[in-house]
């Protein structure tokens, strides 16, 4: 539970835009990717979190995210470089501790970030350091080489991975009923290979590529099994909590632009909702 707060905290590092010049220059050198080198917490070091499975991404209009094993989390921050020691204030925006507010404080040199956060109250630390019954979070962070794209396509696809329960349906604006939806699920594997099944029998798949750096996000099907074989569909999609929205072209026509299926569009729109994994 203590290594999932510690996470959930770093993934409400967002840096906000500030008047304050200093505040412009820290944002954008902090855009990039960035591996955990360092988790104190009450002055106890943490085990060591390996960078293939966790990592902070800033991208260049100051939106982030933390992946976090096979999760992705998301929050917001802004930053107060005009002060010593430098401030920010963190509200999470994803996951179990939505909506939470934290006052931090950070240092940020070349390519080593440091920040500081309360974990069990709301006054703003004074100094970078995390001593025994402290109550406060150390963490620092170096910039890697992963570019801002690879470490975006990565949490994508972790996002899309599962299995998703078909909610709606609509070609053209005509819409499919509710019995036939609750036929159909879609399954998506943590490289790209998306399979829609119905009544448990596959009668479509096909590979998928994505871009969440795009706006809206975008993924584009390349058909392996079904009529469309061998035809790619451009498409657009968005997560809302346990929601999956996909709108997609016909195959060889332009991308959609919103999520949206009307007469003669040629555009599907389709919802699911995520399964919960099945404990053991």
């Amino acid at each position: 539970m203590l290594g999932q707060t510690i996470l959930l905290l770093a993934c409400g590092l967002l840096p906000g835009f500030d008047d304050n010049e200093a505040a412009k220059k820290d944002l954008a050198q902090l855009q990039g990717v960035w591996r955990f080198a360092i988790v104190e917490v009450d002055g106890v070091k943490q085990p060591e979190i390996p960078f293939a499975t966790n990592k902070m991404v800033i991208s260049k209009d100051g939106s982030y995210f933390v992946i976090r094993g096979q999760r992705v989390e998301r929050g917001s921050m802004k930053l107060d470089s005009g002060t010593t020691p430098k401030r920010y204030d963190v509200t999470i925006t994803t996951g179990p501790i939505k909506g939470l507010t934290f006052p931090g404080i950070y240092e940020l040199e070349k390519d080593t970030w440091r920040i500081c956060l309360p974990l069990r109250s709301k006054e703003r630390p004074a100094a970078l350091a995390s001593k025994p019954g402290s109550g406060l979070m150390l963490q620092v962070f170096e910039r890697q080489k992963q570019t801002v794209q690879e470490a975006s396509i990565e949490a994508g696809r972790l996002e899309l991975a599962g299995i998703w329960q078909a909610v709606t349906y609509a070609l053209d604006g005509k819409k499919a009923s509710d019995d036939d939806m609750k036929k159909v699920k879609l399954v998506i594997d943590a490289n790209g290979k998306a399979e829609a099944l119905s009544e448990g029998k596959v009668f479509i798949a096909g590979t998928t590529k994505v871009d969440p750096t795009q706006h809206p996000m975008t993924i584009d099907v390349t058909y392996t099994e079904g009529d469309p074989k061998g035809k790619t569909a451009l498409g657009i999609y968005k997560i809302e909590g346990d929601m999956l929205t996909i709108c997609r072209s016909a195959p060889d026509q332009a991308r959609p632009s919103e999520f949206a299926s009307t007469a003669g569009s040629g555009h599907t729109l389709m919802t699911y909702k995520r399964e919960k994994a099945k404990t053991k």
